[in-house]
């Protein structure tokens, strides 16, 4: 057999000429990169295949194929998590190939062509990245990919053209994406694989670039063979890479599938780490110096390392002798460096970015839950018609927002619901009502004046009123119970009989369901604001709407629980909002 498949194809005299290469100097671990490069786009290449036979590249589907691949499918979340991270892995990988062949000189004559090629394939590498990203078409995905296209969309005179190649029209849609996945499945592996097939053979027609202390007759005279010395070493590698990166997906269990991508949303974008650093330049390049972070450095900076071969014409390969390039390419690493760690550094100390992740974190976990219960063929948005928070949400955004700030966005005459109805909120409103996070000026309840300790006390009492606390602390209640009900908070506010009435509020049930429905019909009643209220009644909303706007009011709290999520008696009660929500459907029909 083996005699017959040899005539028949000459394998062995094509692994011969694969697997004999000579490594003039010697097998060395300087010269794995470029191997462990191939592995990883192998790998890659695998994963995605793989991926291919379950994702349906649609604007109403692929997200919850990708929640069936990540959630439901044997091991897909570890095969999904392998593609994900591995194009990370293939970025810096690139990079540090890039800069050992640089630090070698292993782009002076007459390997110019070779430096050249691997500029091209690490745009490539780019590129995958850039259009891989939205092919979940979550939220993350979604807006990420937006912020590139729209740097695109700067350029001068050609920009918008530029952008409508791979945006497919105006706006994000269905063309986006099945643009992006004919780039990311066919145009882009094919030309990376011409490329790599170059820049395979113009290395196997030049060589290996050694050390450049090496002297010129060890490096004639010592001669490895490429198969098994460097094979041995390239294996090794690779094998430890796929350690580290296997590690590394069961570590996160797996890439992060954020909630499904809401075009109407305030989603506070930010790219691929890869790209921080022209997302954060642009900060220092506005209005008219526009162009010098869209177009003017990233053209240059393209341009110096095409032509690096050619300006760099000392015959030397001693970083000694190349001092004012080492310092270019360096300077620029540096920048690099400096400015994605600014844009991570200013993100985790942005209140609206620290809100939004909270808020994210939610958000995906509302969603994964709801898809378990099957994705509806509109697509993956659709799920949250089935939630009650997600329909309170719009209901809040149309009828309450104008007043109401959460997460710093909305109006400022009311009180800031960000984290409404928590521990932390009502014991910063005891400590100081007047602050503009609450009453602000208007508000007559003077400041309760007690030890911060004290004040969760009490907060942890005023909210066990509702009857639906995470994490309920015993000896806690019982000091805040005699705290507000021994001190001067009963002196104005009723609390034990439902239809008392005093100067302030109704304490009885304080934030439940009940006592927020009859406060939210009526905060005229005299048990609530009688004269004093300012607020609008909302005596009008349905049932179902009623309920679903109190299930978004609890939601905003890390405290509370949902009713959806709580054993009432032996059952639980479940909300089911179906297609004919009124609210959530005019919602959709504009976003479409």
């Amino acid at each position: 057999m083996r005699k017959w498949i040899e005539d028949r194809t000459g394998l062995s005299n094509l692994l011969k000429v694969m697997l004999d290469e000579p490594v003039h100097g010697g097998a060395k671990w300087s010269y794995i990169f470029g191997s462990g490069l191939v592995f990883l786009f192998i790998l890659q290449a695998v994963t995605g295949m793989v991926l291919s036979g379950f994702y349906s590249p649609s604007s109403t589907s692929a997200w919850g194929s990708v929640y069936y691949i990540q959630h439901k499918t044997s091991f897909g979340w570890f095969v999904r998590g392998m593609h994900h991270f591995g194009s990370s892995a293939m970025m810096i990988l690139a990079l540090v190939h890039m800069f050992q062949v640089f630090i070698f000189g292993a782009y002076k004559k007459p390997r110019e062509l070779n430096w050249i090629s691997g500029v091209i394939l690490l745009l490539f590498i780019a590129g995958f990245g850039l259009t891989g990203y939205l092919l979940p078409w979550d939220q993350k995905g979604f807006w990420a990919t937006q912020v590139a296209t729209n740097i695109m969309g700067t350029i001068p005179v050609i920009g918008k053209y530029i952008q409508l190649i791979p945006q497919g029209g105006g706006d994000y849609g269905n063309f986006t994406l099945t643009r992006f996945y004919a780039l990311h499945v066919f145009l882009l592996p094919t030309a990376l694989m011409v490329f790599l097939f170059i820049h395979i053979a113009l290395f196997r027609k030049h060589g290996v670039t050694p050390y450049w202390k090496m002297r010129e007759d060890v490096f004639k005279n010592r001669v490895d063979p490429f198969w098994p010395n460097q094979v041995y070493k390239d294996v090794v590698f690779a094998v430890g890479m796929y350690a580290v990166l296997a590690g590394w997906v069961f570590w996160n269990k797996g890439a992060e599938l954020n909630s499904p991508a809401d075009p109407a949303s305030n989603y506070l974008a930010r790219p691929e780490w890869y790209f921080l650093f022209l997302f954060q330049l642009l900060k220092y390049c506005q209005g008219k110096f526009l162009i010098v972070g869209t177009v003017i450095v990233p053209t240059l900076a393209l341009i110096f390392l095409f032509v690096l071969p050619f300006i760099d014409r000392n015959t030397s390969r001693y970083p000694s002798k190349r001092i004012p390039f080492f310092g270019a390419v360096f300077s620029g690493l540096a920048g690099v460096i400096a400015l994605t760690t600014l844009s991570i550094l200013h993100d985790r100390h942005d209140i609206h970015i620290l809100h939004q992740q909270e808020d994210s974190e939610k958000q995906t976990a509302r969603a994964i839950k709801l898809a378990a219960k099957g994705v509806p063929p509109q697509g993956g948005l659709y799920i949250f018609l089935n939630d009650p928070v997600f329909l309170g949400e719009k209901i809040f955004k149309e009828s309450c927002n104008g007043c109401h700030m959460v997460n710093g966005t909305g109006g400022e005459t009311g009180a800031d619901f960000t984290n409404f109805g928590s521990r932390e909120w009502l014991s910063g409103l005891l400590k100081n009502p007047k602050d503009k996070k609450y009453f602000k000026e208007t508000g007559v309840m003077p400041p309760v004046k007690q030890p911060d300790e004290s004040l969760l006390d009490m907060a942890e009492f005023l909210l066990s009123q509702s009857g639906d606390l995470h994490n309920q602390n015993a000896d806690r209640l019982e000091r805040g119970k005699e705290l507000v009900l021994k001190g001067d908070c009963v002196v104005c506010h009723p609390i034990g009989d439902k239809d008392a009435k005093k100067i302030a509020p109704n304490l009885t049930g304080y934030l439940s369901e009940e006592w927020f429905k009859e406060f939210i019909k009526n905060p005229s009643d005299p048990k609530f604001y009688g004269k004093r209220n300012k607020m609008p009644v909302f005596d009008k909303l349905s049932e179902r709407e009623m309920d679903a706007l109190i299930q978004y009011l609890i939601s905003l709290s890390k405290d509370r629980i949902l009713v959806s999520e709580k054993e009432e008696g032996n059952k639980k009660r479940k909300y089911v909002f179906g297609q004919t929500a009124p609210r959530a459907i005019t919602a959709f029909k504009s976003k479409t």
